[in-house]
């Protein structure tokens, strides 16, 4: 309606310059000329409002209420009040609109203590789609006002988190020890502490802030609708390092022998690295992580076993104190040397060999158990005389071991035999 009083005043301005110059005309047309007038000014409305609508309605969404001029010695009691709006505005800057683009107030101004209906006052911020403020939903609202009531409370600082491991925290220093807390006096009452938290998060050095104080109950809850004198104090912490850390080689403690003929082939831990948490001294001097003593005296097979690693008292490690040893264990390579008489096959009957059948050395490889358990009869040492006739002859020897044995050299390779006619 307010858009059509005003298209209306700018109408009638454009008429009264238009229509002055030719006033005696339009007494002698003066039906003719109203009718035009009527009708484009209403095609003016028309198209004006196609080309730009407006849309009215209660916005979907709630304003607090700020209580303005507040006597000094007077608090509000109960919770902040809320409002709706409703607004004229261009249809397209409708759902652009948001609480921020308004401010209720309600004016306390020279009241007393007591309960006041009170009138709500929406202004708009801003001129976005030519909005106006028709109306507050409600347009009063009921305030209680109580006389003031202070007292003063102790300050306490929370620590949320804490430093990495290795790291200590000092007892947090506050430059003041109580505030004041003022409000009505059932609000007060309920404030047990004023508290400042400090997130001490990943911190290794010392820290000093200047925190917002909370006033709080006796069970930690917030409490509302009160102030506190000062709002905020400054906190400082030392955070020093007591621990230090070094990542150590995990050292086995392997004691004793294995079995006789047996060898240790290799030692391996898992773990092979830890990282020590512990004083200066420990972490810049120690050049391994020893473990407690392993025992494999006769072993004759590989040894996994799961030992402690041997730490000072005052040491500690990440990702436990335990590791798992493996001793691997394998028969000793040797080398054996023996006589072996050779043996004659194919000898024919019509001959016979002259002298003794020689003695070889046969060098064996493999390991030293299988070796120590050999005898000369294990070994086959033969001179293959088919098809040989009277005379002396060089024949190669032959020397055959078991297959876990490793004939490495026979010596002589060749003896000289002799056959002679029976």
């Amino acid at each position: 309606m307010e858009r059509l009083r005003q298209l209306l005043r700018e109408a009638l301005g454009f008429l009264r310059e238009l229509m002055w110059p030719t006033a005696s005309s339009i007494r002698n047309n003066m039906g003719l000329v109203a009718l035009s007038v009527v009708l484009g000014f209403a095609l003016w409305i028309f198209v004006t409002d196609t080309q730009n609508p407006t849309r009215s309605g209660v916005l979907p969404f709630d304003l607090p209420v700020e209580a303005v001029n507040v006597p000094g010695d007077l608090a509000l009691a109960g919770s902040p009040v809320n409002v709706r709006v409703r607004v004229e505005v261009a249809d397209d800057a409708w759902n652009t609109l948001s609480a921020a683009d308004f401010k209720a107030t309600t004016d306390l101004d020279d009241l007393q203590a007591g309960t006041y209906d009170l009138a709500v006052r929406v202004e708009p911020l801003t001129g976005r789609g030519g909005l106006r403020v028709l109306q507050a939903i409600p347009d009063t609202v009921e305030v209680e006002l109580k006389s003031l009531f202070s007292k003063s409370v102790a300050v306490s600082v929370n620590l949320e988190g804490s430093a990495p491991p290795g790291y200590e925290t000092s007892v947090p220093q506050v430059d003041a020890e109580s505030v004041l807390v003022t409000g009505t006096q059932d609000r007060v009452t309920l404030v047990n502490q004023a508290v400042a938290t400090l997130d001490l998060t990943g911190r290794t050095e010392e820290t000093a802030q200047a925190l917002r104080l909370e006033p709080r109950d006796s069970r930690g809850f917030l409490v509302e609708g009160v102030s506190l004198e000062p709002a905020f104090v400054n906190v400082s912490v030392e955070i020093a390092q007591t621990e230090f850390s070094r990542a150590l080689v995990v050292s086995p403690a392997v004691t004793g022998s294995p079995g006789a003929g047996y060898d240790v082939v290799s030692v391996s831990v898992e773990p092979p690295v830890a990282t020590a948490f512990g004083p200066p001294s420990f972490v810049s001097e120690a050049a391994t992580l020893r473990t407690q003593p392993i025992d494999i005296t006769g072993a004759t097979k590989d040894i996994v076993r799961t030992v402690a690693l041997d730490l000072p008292v005052d040491v500690s490690v990440s990702g436990g104190t335990s590791v798992t040893v493996t001793v691997r264990i394998q028969p000793a390579q040797g080398r054996l040397t023996l006589g072996v008489t050779a043996v004659a096959v194919g000898l024919g009957p019509e001959f016979t060999m002259s002298g003794a059948l020689p003695v070889v050395a046969v060098v064996l490889l493999g390991e030293l158990p299988t070796l120590q358990a050999l005898r000369p009869n294990d070994i086959a040492a033969t001179l293959n005389l088919s098809g040989l006739g009277a005379g002396a002859h060089e024949v190669t020897v032959s020397v055959s071991a078991p297959a876990d044995a490793l004939v490495a050299s026979v010596s002589p390779e060749t003896v000289t035999i002799t056959l002679e006619p029976r």
